[in-house]
Formats: structure tokens, C-alpha cells, sequence
């Protein structure tokens, strides 16, 4: 069955690998949102300040060029308190839950991803989500 998404905002795409930020752009858009990509974090930084309070969701990869995803994240939730994000690393569940164990509003993971697993990371969030 397939479903026609309902808009839902403006998704913020950090992801500094193309063919990843191709399928997550295509996900997303497939679930509704507009995808505004960057590839680095002072790419995104440049994207939130001209566009405040204007993202519907940030999705951040941990490994970027030019500063620690991690860091990224909490200065993401700095600027916008209550924005969702959904952080993609190569690296296992237990160690990314270790370090965002204090963040709230993060859903995570694990790259490679495919739909089902950015599916999940969206219902994660709040968000609902289109049934293949």
C-alpha cells in the first residue's frame, strides 16, 4: 500500500558521505519533509541561522570534517531547544545511547541505514511514518 506523505517541514541533513545523504535525502523526502543538506557542521550551523525555528528535524552524522557530531548536536539543541534529531554513526547502539545518554529528543542509527531503520528513528521521535 502505498501512502502520499503529508508535508511535514524542513528536514536538516549533515551527512558529509553522497551516497548516504542521497538515500537519506530520498527517505525523507519520501516521508514528507523538504531536505536542506550540508555537508559539514559549519555548513548546518549557516542553514539554522538563516532559517530559525524553521526545521522540522535534524538528521547529523557523527562523523563530520570539520567538528565531532557530537558536538554538532548539543550545539543544534543549543540554538534550537526542542528540535528532534536523529544522529547516524558507524558506531554500535550501546556506545552512541553512552554518549547521548543526557540528551533528550535524539533518536539513533547505525549506518549503513535503510528506510525501515530511518522509519523507526522517526516513529522514535514522534513522527508517523508510511507503511511499504
Amino acid at each position: 500500500m502505498s501512502h502520499t506523505p503529508q508535508p511535514r517541514g524542513v528536514a536538516l541533513l549533515v551527512e558529509d558521505e553522497p551516497f548516504v545523504a542521497m538515500v537519506a535525502s530520498q527517505i525523507l523526502a519520501d516521508e514528507g519533509f523538504e531536505v536542506v543538506e550540508a555537508a559539514s557542521a559549519a555548513a548546518a550551523l549557516s542553514h539554522l541561522a538563516d532559517r530559525p525555528g524553521g526545521y522540522a528535524i535534524a538528521v547529523v552524522d557523527l562523523g563530520l570534517p570539520d567538528m565531532r557530531g557530537e558536538a554538532l548536536v548539543l550545539e543544534l539543541r543549543g540554538r534550537e531547544g526542542n528540535l528532534p534529531i536523529i544522529v547516524a554513526s558507524g558506531y554500535g547502539l550501546g556506545e552512541l545511547r553512552d554518549i547521548f545518554t543526557t540528551v533528550s529528543g535524539v533518536a539513533l542509527v547505525t549506518k549503513p541505514y535503510d528506510t525501515a531503520a530511518l522509519r523507526r528513528a522517526l516513529e522514535t521521535l514522534g513522527f508517523s511514518v508510511g507503511i511499504d
